[in-house]
């Protein structure tokens, strides 16, 4: 008997696609077409979503009060720094988003090498954790107004 066997990309995945239905929804006209904004909306819960579930906290944890950077720390730095350089984020999110890819950059460059310096992994670690959720905040502040709802404010 074959199963199905779900992974964690498997159900961010979907998690995103029932998560981005609603809010484009929210965003449209009454006419029931789609429309450019609806897509920008969908790209940034999308990217913001990804950015939210690398585990940075944990990654910032391990270094920092562990002592151990985690195997794919280095890839998840590089990954958070192209999606926040790449996304289409609106105006209101493109500089910050540009300064967090910068920080995502500094965190890859700390974790570079077969023995990085721990001292420095744990300096970049702690900001890149720190900056995600600053921005984080932002970028779910501006979909919950394009949503046209009030939000709960920080979430950490």
């Amino acid at each position: 008997m074959h199963r199905t066997r779900f992974t964690w990309p498997a159900l961010l995945g979907a998690a995103i696609l029932l998560l981005a239905i609603p809010l484009a929804a929210a965003c449209g006209d009454d006419d029931g077409e789609a429309h450019a904004d609806d897509t920008s909306v969908t790209s940034v819960v999308s990217a913001v979503t990804y950015l939210d579930g690398l585990g940075l906290h944990g990654i910032d944890d391990s270094i920092n009060k562990d002592q151990k950077i985690p195997a794919d720390a280095r890839a998840k730095a590089l990954k958070a720094q192209a999606v926040a350089k790449t996304a289409p984020w609106p105006a209101e999110l493109k500089p910050k988003a540009d300064a967090l890819a910068a920080i995502f950059g500094e965190m890859a460059a700390a974790l570079e090498g077969d023995s990085p310096d721990l001292a420095k992994a744990g300096a970049a670690a702690k900001k890149a954790h720190d900056a995600e959720h600053e921005f984080s905040d932002a970028a779910w502040a501006w979909i919950f107004e394009q949503a046209g709802i009030e939000g709960p404010g920080h979430g950490h």
